[in-house]
């Protein structure tokens, strides 16, 4: 059985383990919750993520890189506009500039430095049709 109140993570190994914690530290502003370093191919960092946590490993030497593919995260943020002017004076990668979704959410989509598409969304009054 999955506890109500365990934790919730989404790991993944990046190529390039620098630029992956610069992304999700600098760029998003997650919180560190710990990290660590116990040598090539063994270094991590855990940032809180919501109501998650976002575990970005190291590759390991000589090892084959395996693009993530066909996953991606949804953050949820106060403001999607001032997230967008935060990106581009970040230079982050915007994949999608804001929108108002249908089902009621304004969204911005970035992407990571292993190509993992970020959605940043908030809340929104749907519109009646």
């Amino acid at each position: 059985m999955v506890l109500d109140d365990g934790q919730f993570r989404f790991m993944f190994t990046a190529r390039d383990y620098v630029r992956a914690v610069a992304f999700y530290r600098d760029g998003l502003g997650l919180p560190l919750d710990h990290d660590w370093d116990f040598g090539p191919g063994d270094a991590g960092s855990v940032f809180k993520a919501g109501g998650g946590m976002v575990e970005v490993f190291s590759p390991a030497p000589e090892a084959h890189y395996v693009k993530p593919e066909g996953v991606g995260m949804l953050l949820q943020v106060d403001d999607v506009d001032a997230w967008a002017d935060r990106a581009r004076g970040l230079g982050l990668t915007i994949v999608e500039e804001p929108v108002t979704q249908p089902w009621g959410q304004r969204t911005l989509r970035l992407l990571d430095p292993d190509g993992i598409v970020v959605t940043l969304f908030h809340t929104v009054p749907i519109e009646a049709t």
